[in-house]
């Protein structure tokens, strides 16, 4: 993860979060049913991944992922006759399984952004030796295993705050209340990767002494 991407990451998030309860309520009125808009609404932002990924021609994982996670949701609501339970579970379950997958890859000793970082190095083969230099790095390394950390666990905290949210909230308060819990918690993760870049780049630089 570089700089730039972790200071609009933040900004992104909350647009699309922002988005998505503006087109849930547009739903709601049009369709006068809160189940038949949290469906509608999440099934459009997985029809975009796919319509992107076809006009792209390239494939990304996360988009995979997320899309799956969908597909799940939607075929699960539709078994059980209209049940909103799977449409509102599967909020939580994209962070949630990001989540645990980077805290499993810690307890494994393969931290997911020190995976990122080396499959880069292979696919840039001109910056390759530039890459793996820094990945060398001890505390180049560390940060990337710190930054895994706090990531898997603002996500993991996520799936598991929207999942409480699913059984104890009703579907027409689901989504705004959904959206206020995304804000804090993964602002919350997103204000600590901020920090943690600033006091990484506090350590780097030079003591004017």
């Amino acid at each position: 993860m570089n700089r730039p991407l972790a200071q609009r990451a933040p900004r992104v998030l909350l647009a699309q979060m922002l988005v998505s309860l503006a087109v849930y309520e547009l739903l709601r009125v049009q369709t006068g049913s809160a189940t038949e808009a949290l469906a509608l609404t999440s099934a459009i932002p997985a029809g975009l991944l796919v319509v992107g990924a076809i006009t792209r021609r390239r494939v990304e994982r996360i988009g995979v992922i997320s899309t799956v996670t969908v597909a799940i949701a939607l075929a699960a609501y539709a078994l059980t006759g209209g049940d909103p339970i799977a449409l509102k579970l599967q909020h939580g379950a994209f962070t949630g399984l990001l989540g645990v997958a980077a805290l499993a890859s810690l307890a494994l000793g393969r931290p997911l952004l020190v995976l990122a970082v080396e499959r880069r190095a292979r696919l840039d083969p001109e910056r390759r030796a530039e890459i793996e230099a820094r990945l060398a790095d001890p505390d180049r390394r560390r940060a990337l295993v710190v930054l895994t950390l706090l990531i898997g666990l603002a996500f993991t905290l996520d799936g598991v705050v929207q999942t409480a949210l699913a059984f104890t909230v009703s579907t027409g308060a689901f989504v705004a209340d959904s959206t206020v819990a995304h804000l804090a918690v993964l602002g919350g993760g997103a204000a600590a990767v901020l920090w943690y870049f600033r006091y990484q780049k506090q350590r780097r630089e030079p003591d004017p002494g």
